[in-house]
């Protein structure tokens, strides 16, 4: 049996919440101040993912670079593979903001869009 602690990040509060893991198998949770705590802690130990923020190389455009984000968290252990395959992409302007940049990436259902309008 493993105990695993962790802060809560859905609001300012912070609470420290302590979580008891046997087997692989979440078992116990404690220290969190609200429901939204208690699922952020259950979701973070069994199933953890992020939103992926990054760039993109252009091609052809005094600005090297492009924000983009997903649409959707990613499992946080795809997130190294994702940038990676984002490190290939290289687009051409004109961009704009929402516009699909990369679909369904590592065949996860996720999106990359691009975060910002990009004229050529």
């Amino acid at each position: 049996m493993a105990e695993k602690k962790l802060i809560c990040v859905i609001c300012p509060v912070g609470c420290e919440i302590m979580a008891t893991i046997e087997n692989g198998e979440l078992k116990k949770i404690k220290g969190y101040r609200c429901e939204q705590g208690r699922d952020y802690a259950r979701e973070e130990f069994t199933s953890p993912s992020r939103i992926l923020t990054a760039t993109v190389r252009i091609k052809s455009n005094r600005v090297g670079q492009l924000p983009v984000r997903s649409t959707e968290p990613l499992p946080r252990e795809k997130l190294e593979e994702a940038m990676f395959s984002l490190a290939r992409v290289k687009l051409e302007p004109p961009i704009k903001e929402g516009q699909l940049i990369l679909k369904d990436i590592l065949k996860t259902g996720v999106d990359i869009v691009a975060t910002r309008d990009l004229e050529k």
